[in-house]
């Protein structure tokens, strides 16, 4: 009888040992198939991607860029996920066809954000940690934006820029003088650029003027051009705009810091370079 009840326990042992080998192998089963199907179903973000090249300096269009889904380990920090907000904006570099869009890359032609004592926030290019950017050996200095390159809404901050001018020397003797054109100062950083505000919007029952254009109110027209500049030169650039100089500013590769050696020109040169007698010679 003990034997047969000693056999019983066995086989029930022997039952309860199979069924939960099952239930453990039917268990691992099921973990490798979830753990498949999370490697075929891999996380995904909807990111901005160029169409085709985007060239530096160039203000990106709808047509431009389109939405892709990449797996979120090959998002790069500073994707955009929406076109609607980079539409409008200017590319501050080449942008590649097929090339992710980085908020880094694009300056807005106006931005929402900033403060100044100059000009409302809405018609400034960006904010500026004046502490940071001129340290302790530069100065910020307003210069009017009647260049060429300003004119055509060219520069954007962070340019570097050289600055010539043209302006009358009298001459000690009657007849002589006349206009001179100095390279004057040298790789000067664009800190921020201010612009006029945009055109006001025709309130109802208005009609346009006769002989005026009609006004784009996106139109980037530059007010203001702030330099990070030396002391010294501040004052250079103060007699230049009190004199009422021709002013130009000159664009240059962001990474040249070289320092050109230039020879201001006159009639003079104009004429020995090009053998012609020089109508009025200057001293």
């Amino acid at each position: 009888m003990n034997r047969r009840r000693g056999t019983l326990w066995l086989l029930a042992g022997l039952i309860l040992a199979v069924i939960a080998a099952g239930i453990s192998y039917f268990a691992f089963q099921q973990m490798t198939v979830q753990q498949a199907n999370a490697v075929e179903t891999k996380t995904t973000q909807t990111v901005v991607v160029s169409r085709q090249l985007i060239n530096e300096r160039a203000v990106i269009r709808l047509a431009d860029i389109t939405t892709e889904e990449r797996p979120v380990e090959e998002v790069p920090s500073g994707a955009i996920f929406k076109t609607d907000d980079v539409v409008g904006s200017i590319a501050t570099r080449s942008i590649q066809p097929g090339q992710v869009i980085l908020a880094q890359n694009l300056v807005e032609s106006f931005p929402a954000g900033g403060s100044s004592a100059l000009e409302s926030a809405e018609n400034i290019t960006t904010t500026v940690n004046f502490n940071e950017a001129l340290g302790e050996d530069l100065i910020a200095y307003a210069l009017p934006a009647t260049d060429r390159f300003s004119a055509e809404g060219l520069f954007l901050p962070g340019d570097r820029v050289d600055l010539l001018v043209s302006t009358d020397v009298v001459g000690e003797e009657e007849g002589t003088g006349g206009k001179v054109s100095i390279y004057v100062l040298q790789d000067l950083e664009i800190l921020q650029i201010i612009y006029q505000s945009p055109a006001k919007e025709k309130k109802e029952g208005e009609t346009d003027k006769k002989d005026t254009p009609p006004t784009d109110s996106a139109a980037r027209v530059p007010k203001t051009i702030l330099l990070a500049i030396e002391p010294q030169d501040a004052v250079i650039l103060k007699y230049a705009i009190d004199t009422e100089t021709s002013i130009d500013l000159a664009l240059r590769a962001n990474d040249n810091r070289r320092r050109f050696e230039v020879e201001a020109v006159t009639i003079n040169t104009i004429a020995d370079n090009y053998d012609f007698e020089a109508p009025r010679p200057v001293p």
